[in-house]
């Protein structure tokens, strides 16, 4: 059994509202789940207690103190770990379909071998990152083992994809035997049938997808998913699929937005990503959904040069989680640095409201990560002091562990404390 003390114990779990940046702490020393002069007790990787010290050291013995904050292991919900090789090989700025078209130009470089050395040593960067969960977007399936070897849980979520019917039929059969093949997944991670986006999925198989269980859905990345539900020619997404001589009108999800083209099939399981290009009537969309949106801002700076609008999500109780995307279009896959990239732009919104983004362990099959309760093993961090005195413990870890990037300690790993729900298990045999 170990006893660890430190100035500042974070509990982690939902934000709850902060009037401003800097507040101070309640008469008991908590504030927003943060406990002043706080401790934890640990069974190998296991917590029994999380606390004021004194209350902890009176039943557990005389704690080990650091110099750090002591808070719940990290969530990436949105990443293509399979796409770690391509970092740097394709330009932003242009706008998202341009990017595609880049993007498939330059996947062919792939050298052989070269995927999964990539995956490896991006699985080791989500350690040190403090990352414990992930919601990882696969195509092979080839990131199961990197994500298993580092200790990482959560949801891989197999993407299908097909526009034309007999396509989209085809890829499901493929992506079946591919999960046939693969076997069951190792405790903690799980692995779900899921839609890619509006423009690369028609419509009654968007439908399918989505009313199968949990999955993930890029959703209004750029506006050029609006003109291709809302506008007769589809906009740059309908010049592509025209230059390659498919007929998309047909078969293409249509609305007057992306978010109003699909809000009647999502629901508190599934995860919208992106939600860039959102006017208020989307955003009430998506908060009466109970969907989680995952932002991932750095991705959207550099694909599109926008980014999502926050304090209106936050305003109307939306669900958030936050993910780095893939490191062909983010610099890494650290989740605290996207959060670094909003608390600067939003300096209304204290990190307070936005460390709980990369809490939400829920958000990919794995509630255990993200909150220190007693009997889980959720995976616990210690983030070492560089100053004499920290007066807010989640400003600190915001501006020095996202903004520099800095490496955490691990005090404990995570571990699932039991087999995953039926609303959550495997779709393979779909």
């Amino acid at each position: 059994m170990r006893v660890h003390s430190a100035p500042w114990v974070l509990t982690g779990g939902p934000s709850t509202p902060v009037a401003e940046r800097g507040s101070a702490t309640s008469n008991r020393g908590e504030r927003d789940g943060a406990i002043a002069d706080g401790a934890i007790a640990l069974d190998g990787n296991t917590l029994l207690a999380v606390g004021p010290r004194a209350e902890v050291e009176a039943r557990f013995g005389k704690a080990e103190r650091l110099d750090a904050v002591i808070l719940p292991a990290l969530v990436n919900a949105h990443l293509h770990l399979e796409l770690s090789h391509m970092k740097g090989w394709v330009a932003g700025g242009e706008g998202l379909p341009a990017w595609i078209q880049l993007f498939v130009a330059a996947r062919p470089r792939t050298r052989e071998g070269e995927p999964e050395q990539a995956m490896a040593m991006a699985a080791e960067d989500l350690v040190r990152a403090g990352v414990a969960a992930v919601g990882d977007i696969t195509n092979t399936l080839a990131s199961l083992r990197p994500l298993a070897e580092a200790g990482i849980a959560g949801t891989l979520f197999h993407e299908v994809f097909g526009f034309a019917p007999s396509r989209f039929e085809a890829s499901l059969a493929a992506a079946r035997a591919a999960r046939a093949a693969a076997g069951a997944p190792p405790p903690g991670l799980r692995i779900v049938e899921s839609p890619h986006a509006i423009y690369s999925t028609g419509a009654a198989a968007l439908e399918a997808l989505l009313r199968g269980g949990p999955g993930s859905l890029h959703l209004a990345e750029d506006p050029a998913e609006r003109d291709f539900c809302a506008t007769e020619g589809g906009g740059a997404f309908g010049r592509m699929y025209a230059s390659l001589g498919a007929h998309f009108e047909e078969l293409r999800v249509a609305g007057r937005s992306p978010v109003a083209a699909v809000a009647a099939h999502l629901r508190p399981h599934h995860l919208a990503v992106h939600c860039v290009d959102l006017d208020d009537e989307d955003v009430a969309l998506l908060a009466a959904t109970g969907a989680t949106v995952v932002l991932c801002p750095r991705s959207n700076s550099y694909i599109v040069g926008r980014l999502p609008r926050l304090e209106a999500l936050l305003a109307a109780g939306v669900p958030l989680a936050v993910g780095t995307d893939s490191l062909a279009s983010s610099p890494s896959l650290a989740p605290l640095a996207e959060l670094a990239l909003l608390w600067r732009e939003h300096p209304a919104v204290p990190a307070a409201r936005l460390l709980p983004l990369a809490w939400n362990g829920a958000a990919v099959g794995a509630s255990h990560v993200g909150r220190l309760v007693p009997g889980a093993a959720p995976g616990v961090l210690a983030a070492p002091f560089d100053v004499a005195r920290v007066d807010d413990p989640f400003e600190y870890v915001v501006s020095k562990f996202g903004g520099e990037e800095r490496a955490f300690t691990w005090l404990a790993r995570q571990s699932p404390a039991s087999p995953l729900t039926p609303d959550s298990s495997d779709r393979s045999s779909r």
